[in-house]
């Protein structure tokens, strides 16, 4: 059974990277109204922000051709998932839905933010699933992560997360719990929706995000900041140490628009629920993604050791930096996603990431950041 063109789709997590392009696919895929709900700025109503950031989103992926469906079949509801019914007011939820994907989620990690990571992820998830269910949905896909596999290291089937998997943060852990809560959601169909590490746009490259493999940009960035005025262009030259196997240890970098269109294929051609890896069949590895990051920001190739004595006081300076990362340049992954790609297709999920590769869709983040920057420079001069 596919969507009802008559039946509106509700999406939440709107102005962020996943959930922005399952918009944007949704407006392109079908004729429905998509309920777009998102908490109101401390400076712009979430009426502005949301079209706003989602015309910018078509923009930088190139998907012109849905404009004007931003602007006529996108419906804003402000609210918010923490709180008892998303915190929608009651004369502006729609009468039903038809499918609910939710996207929203705290991408914190640290186990010093676990009440805040719990209440977005996991009472957050709660809050819209009730709302799926009070809306008449007939199906809810949560958005996840392949990388509820936890501290488990080698191939990973599409299954749910087994008792006892031990996670790597708090982040993972509330995921898992998202996962556990949402199997006993009475709608007619459930999909739990695993992308791997979501990078850029696969043809403009473009990434309204600072997640994921951008935040390990932007911490290198940082560090050679920090160490530059006593080291001038040192790092430029001088091989950083990593603690990794970089031939043995795999990951899954799979881009936000492979992930929207999955998403929105599974329903389109009534995939049936249960567990979806949104995940690339190309891997990532270790030394590729870390030597295509350096190169785009003009730093030397890394120097892989085995053993943390090898550190020298700078390298164990970065390694502390990286607390977040640390455990996945540990810890090899492969993900099954032979059920997703029976739906999907073959090609969608073939994306091949060389080092040059990564490294073009880290200086189009790198380039984009420094746009913004200096635009957000200008906002604040005063003028005179």
């Amino acid at each position: 059974m596919t969507p009802s063109a008559e039946r509106p789709l509700l999406v939440t997590g709107t102005t962020g990277l996943v959930g922005g392009a399952v918009v944007l696919e949704l407006l392109r895929r079908t004729d429905a109204d998509v309920y777009c709900l998102a908490r109101d700025g401390r400076d712009e109503p979430a009426a502005r922000r949301v079209p706003r950031l989602l015309a910018g989103m078509a923009g930088a992926y190139g998907m012109d051709d849905v404009l004007d469906a931003i602007r006529t079949r996108c419906r804003v509801l402000p609210g918010d998932i923490t709180r008892p019914g998303c915190g929608i007011p009651e004369e502006l939820l729609p009468a039903t839905v038809d499918e609910v994907w939710h996207a929203a989620a705290s991408l914190k990690y640290r186990e010093r933010d676990r009440a805040e990571i719990d209440l977005h992820n996991v009472t957050g998830t709660r809050n819209v699933a009730d709302l799926a269910v009070r809306l008449g949905a007939r199906a809810f896909d949560l958005v996840s992560s392949a990388y509820v596999a936890g501290t488990r290291t080698g191939r990973m089937p599409e299954e749910p997360v087994p008792v006892g998997c031990r996670a790597n943060n708090a982040y993972e852990s509330s995921k898992m719990a998202a996962e556990a809560l949402v199997s006993g959601v009475p709608v007619e169909t459930v999909r739990v929706l695993r992308p791997g590490i979501v990078i850029g746009h696969s043809t403009t490259l473009a990434a309204p995000t600072t997640a994921g493999l951008y935040g390990l940009v932007d911490e290198l960035a940082a560090f050679r900041a920090r160490i530059e005025p006593r080291l001038g262009n040192y790092l430029d030259h001088y091989p950083l140490a990593f603690l990794g196997d970089p031939v043995g240890t795999r990951g899954s970098l799979v881009c936000v628009d492979t992930v929207a269109a999955a998403a929105v294929r599974l329903s389109r051609v009534g995939a049936p629920g249960g567990t979806y890896h949104l995940t690339n069949t190309e891997p990532a590895y270790l030394g590729r993604t870390i030597e295509g990051v350096l190169a785009a920001l003009g730093m030397a190739a890394p120097r892989w050791v085995s053993d943390r004595a090898e550190l020298s006081s700078i390298d164990d300076a970065l390694s502390k930096r990286l607390e977040f990362q640390a455990p996945y340049m540990l810890q090899d992954k492969v993900f099954d996603s032979a059920r997703t790609r029976r739906y999907c297709g073959e090609e969608l999920f073939t994306v091949p990431l060389s080092t040059e590769r990564i490294a073009e869709f880290v200086t189009r983040y790198v380039r984009d950041r420094a746009g913004e920057q200096v635009e957000a420079g200008r906002r604040t001069v005063p003028s005179v």
